[in-house]
Order: structure tokens, then sequence, then C-alpha cells
């Protein structure tokens, strides 16, 4: 499986894009790496200016052409940008455990760069540790608004991008300068020569040459002498500046007049080291885009050659895509957990309307039961009572007969009523005596808890009473036989 990867390169007159497929596969990338394409992409004058852009829709506008005219999934993308805006560095410091480093370099970011660190991005790498002595590290800062700008108006173009770097950052790990060798580096340009100071694989200062226009009537040789003067006063004001500077290597890229002024660098001191650039362990179509793009495709093919070969670099996009990629991520579940929510209510009311009828029907189904148990209870109750009635009438009729037999001529009993197993006389009585005397008559009788609920005395010196009683004895005998 192949996967398609774009670097570009922000200058002020052109941007270059350099594509290329590598296999999935880690061990197989540099030697499948077979399907590249470079292109130039050229820009107004003057949209942008020493790195900083000033018409963002115009280049808006042209790389979303470029993307319309190239199609289909990019896995990463790479962004290489002007060092003009920005500050490198390299620094030695005393060992750190990992747990120490990032507040230190805090602090050397602090120290060292004027501008205030919530107006900026950056990052760092270590080049170099020995441990338990020092730390070598790259540290590249720039302002956030700037790479915030760029960010934003290639993500608008349909290319999001995942790393920053400087532009000639990454050349410098390209080619692999010896560690604190210092190097001047001249690269052909469209519009001139650049001249590029490095320490190691730090670039340290960049300047483009004095280049003549059309209507300026001065001759190749003249603007050769010129252009080399120039870098005679540039070596002559570090050699004054830096004491430690010590111009090894002159490296060159570009057409003929880039070959010829690095030779006369050479011819006016011959213990220079001259060589053309060489960017080494490239697959043969990347080396081929490099021969057809002398002085224009280095740092793009550069900063290529890094990300395949998972090289340590600086990435100034470090913390913003971070933070992009963690926000997606929380969007993401944020979104699974709605739609889960979403699918578990659909889910619900699906078997919610699919036990209505089940609900119903259990409902109606109880209510019959219901009724059906009422009936049967009171068909229980009828049963009882009709035992009862049918069994013992005979008796509680002999009961009764006891009751108003035992009246005396100084008592009469005008009403009895039995009902539910209570008992009611209503009577009336010459004294009370004879009242009371009655009362113990229906204990002895078997009648339970007699008592006098109403007892009223006449003009006629007579009592009114009413006396109720429970059955007694006869209940007893009355349950032995139901349960036989």
């Amino acid at each position: 499986m192949q996967k398609s990867y774009l670097v570009f390169e922000l200058t002020d007159g052109e941007i270059r894009a350099f594509c290329f497929s590598v296999s999935s596969f880690r061990h197989k990338l540099i030697h499948s790496s077979t399907a590249v394409k470079f292109d130039r992409i050229p820009i107004p004058t003057g949209l942008i200016e020493q790195g900083a852009v000033r018409d963002e829709e115009s280049l808006r506008s042209i790389l979303a052409t470029y993307r319309s005219q190239n199609p289909g999934k990019l896995a990463k993308v790479y962004l290489a940008v002007s060092m003009q805006q920005g500050f490198i560095g390299a620094y030695c410091l005393p060992w750190l455990s990992k747990r120490d480093r990032k507040s230190a370099i805090c602090l050397l970011v602090d120290e060292e760069i004027s501008i205030p660190k919530s107006e900026l991005f950056y990052d760092y790498f270590i080049f170099s540790e020995e441990k338990p002595k020092k730390l070598q590290i790259l540290l590249g800062a720039t302002r956030r608004s700037i790479l915030e700008q760029y960010a934003f108006i290639f993500d608008q173009a349909g290319f999001p991008l995942n790393e920053i770097d400087f532009a000639y950052s990454a050349l410098g790990q390209a080619l692999r300068f010896d560690a604190d060798q210092d190097v001047l580096y001249l690269q052909g340009e469209p519009e001139g020569v650049k001249m590029i100071s490095f320490r190691g694989v730090v670039p340290k200062n960049l300047r483009m040459l004095s280049s003549f226009s059309a209507s300026e009537t001065y001759s190749e040789t003249d603007l050769l002498e010129e252009r080399k003067n120039e870098i005679g006063r540039f070596l002559l004001y570090h050699q004054t500046q830096q004491t430690d500077y010590n111009l090894k290597r002159i490296v060159w890229s570009g057409g003929s007049d880039v070959s010829r002024l690095a030779q006369e660098l050479h011819s006016t001191n011959s213990n220079l080291l001259l060589e053309q650039a060489v960017i080494k362990d490239l697959p043969d179509s990347w080396q081929k885009v490099l021969e057809q793009n002398h002085g224009v495709a280095e740092v793009a093919v550069g900063y290529g050659l890094r990300v395949i070969s998972q090289r340590p670099g600086l990435n100034l996009w470090r913390e913003p895509f971070a933070k992009g990629k963690l926000m997606k991520a929380y969007l993401r579940l944020g979104f699974a957990a709605i739609i889960l929510l979403i699918t578990g209510t659909l889910v619900w009311l699906s078997l919610s309307q699919l036990a209505l009828p089940l609900q119903d029907e259990l409902s109606q189904l109880s209510r019959e039961g219901t009724d059906i148990l009422e009936q049967n209870q009171q068909q229980a109750d009828l049963l009882s009572a009709w035992k009862k009635a049918s069994v013992h009438r005979e008796k509680i009729g002999e009961r009764l007969a006891e009751v108003q037999a035992s009246a005396g001529v100084e008592l009469k009993i005008k009403q009895i009523t039995f009902k539910n197993g209570s008992l009611s006389i209503q009577g009336s009585a010459n004294d009370s005596k004879n009242v009371q005397a009655f009362i113990k008559t229906l204990r002895i009788l078997g009648w339970a808890d007699p008592s006098l609920s109403s007892y009223k005395m006449t003009v006629e010196s007579t009592v009114d009473f009413i006396i109720n009683a429970k059955l007694g004895r006869i209940s007893t005998q009355l349950e032995s036989q139901e349960a036989e």
C-alpha cells in the first residue's frame, strides 16, 4: 500500500511542491519511493515578502487551483518556510533528565528570544547527547501569528499541515555537514544567488546577493566581481564578530553562474574545500528530480528525505497540531457517544412500540384476573354464609327462643334482632335490677359480651333498654361443625 506525502517550500517568488509516494512498510520506505513529482508554482511579486504573506486570498486561490489539479488523498503535508521571520540556534546545555528538559528549554526561550512566549511557537530537538555531561540542541521559534496564517491558508486550500520547519534547517540536515564546521552554501535562485552560512547543520545567516536589473549595463564579469566582494565583506564581518569562525568548505548548487562564483572564491583561498551540494541516500527517481532542478529542489527533497528516514527535526507546528489532533479525538468520541445515544433511543422506542400491544393485553388479562378473583371470593363468602345459615339455622332459632323465654313478668322483650352473629334485644323492665339480671342470664345462655347500649327511664317509672351481644359458645360449635 502506497501513501502520498507532499512537501511545500514557500519563497518570495514561487511555491515549490515535492510530492512522493512510499510504501507503508517502514523497512522499504526509501527503496520503494519511486512515484515522485516536483512542481514550481509562480506567485505574483509582492504576494510574499521576507516570508510574510501580504495577500492571503490570492495565495489561497493559487493553492486551491493546484489542489484541484492534483486531487487525491494525502497522508501528510509539510511546509518549509523562510528563516527571515524566525529564530534558530544551537545550544549546549548540561545533561538533564527527560522530565526536566522541557522546563529548562522554556527558560532558555525566555532568555534568548525577546518576543513573549505567548506570541511564539517553538520547538527543539537533541542532535547530540553525552550522558551525563551535556546536551546539544537545535532550537527554532517564530511568531505564532505567522504560522497560524500559513496553516489557515493551506488548510482552506485543501492542504492541512502536519509539520512546519525552516527551509534551510531541513536542508542542513539533508546535506549532513560536519558538526561545528563552518560552511558557506551558495544556491542559485531565479532572482539571483542566495548565500547561507552554516555551522554544522545549523543555518546561521542568510543573504540574497546583489543582482543587476535589465536596464543596467553591467557585464556578467562586473556582477561576478560585485558578488565576490560582497561575500568577502560578509566573511570578514563574521571573522571579526566570531573569533572561532573558521570557514572550511564552500558548497554550491545551481547553474553555471553559481558554479563560476564558487570557483572564483576558491581561487582566492585554495585551502577551502569546494564541492557541489550532494544529498546522499536518495532513490534514483529523487536524484533525477534534483538533477533537473538544480538550486531549487534541494530544500523540498531534503525535507522529504528526513520524513521518510524518520530523522528528528524541528516541527514548529507541533503544539497546535497536537492540540488539534486531541480536539478531533474528543469530537469523534462525542460524536460516537451521540450516535450511541440516538441508536439506543431508537431501539428503545422500537421495542416500546412492539411492547405496547403486549402491555395492553397484559393489563386486560390482569383486570380479568382481578375480576375472576373477586367473583371467586364472593362465591366463597356466599357459600360460607349459606353453609352457616343452612346448617345452624335451627340451633340459632333455638337460642333465640331461649332468650325470648328467659324474660319474666317484670321484663318484657319487644324485639329481638340477630344479624351476622350479633344479637340486639329491645325491651322494657320495671327497674334496673331486672335489666342487670337479664344480662347475667344472657351470659349463662352462652352469649358473649352482653352490654347495655341504650337505657331510658319512662314517666311510668319503667326502664326502656337495648342490649347487644355476640354469639359465644354456639360460635365455637358452629366452627367445629363447619370444619367437619
